[in-house]
């Protein structure tokens, strides 16, 4: 007798199919084209004339530009988890992990991990918020219910940002 359902997967399973690979690529590419993507749409409608269709488009701009920044901040933690030696070399005596190179590099790297894993997942919800405020349909008016937590992730970004430059 033939399956011809697949059984369901354990929760871990599905977190990890969701995150890693194909699926993990696919939401990063549309986190980094979510910003050309709002503006385009925020030009366009601005060009045509239509202001409050123009007016609608920025929140997923903000979500765009947010978008990039989590993009950037978690290329820079895998950078800096994977080749720790190289970007960092000094004292490993007082490093994260340290006082060996070993130790230190595992704990760079033990840090990274969890930190993309959440950028992954971060960047689904900003896409997916994005994506809501277009128009269902042509000519139809776009669905506004999400613009307060899309004002609230975008204000959250700002901070994390201003926060994230004055550490450097």
């Amino acid at each position: 007798m033939e399956r011809t359902q697949q059984s369901p997967g354990t929760p871990a399973r599905e977190f990890v199919a969701k995150t890693v690979g194909r699926p993990g690529l696919a939401t990063v590419g549309r986190g980094i084209t979510l910003l050309p993507v709002s503006a385009g749409r925020f030009l366009r409608e601005l060009s045509r004339g239509r202001f409050a269709d123009a007016l609608s488009a920025l929140p997923a701009v903000g979500l765009g530009l947010v978008a990039w920044f989590i993009v950037l901040i978690s290329a820079q933690a895998a950078v800096n988890g994977a080749l720790y030696p190289l970007v960092d070399a000094h004292d490993y005596r007082h490093s994260w992990g340290g006082p060996t190179l070993a130790g230190a590099w595992a704990a760079h790297a033990a840090l990274a991990v969890p930190v993309v894993v959440a950028a992954v997942w971060l960047l689904r919800v900003l896409v997916a918020l994005g994506s809501h405020d277009q128009p269902a349909s042509a000519g139809s008016p776009p669905r506004r219910r999400h613009l307060p937590l899309s004002l609230l992730l975008v204000a959250a970004g700002a901070v994390l940002l201003v926060a994230w430059l004055h550490q450097l």
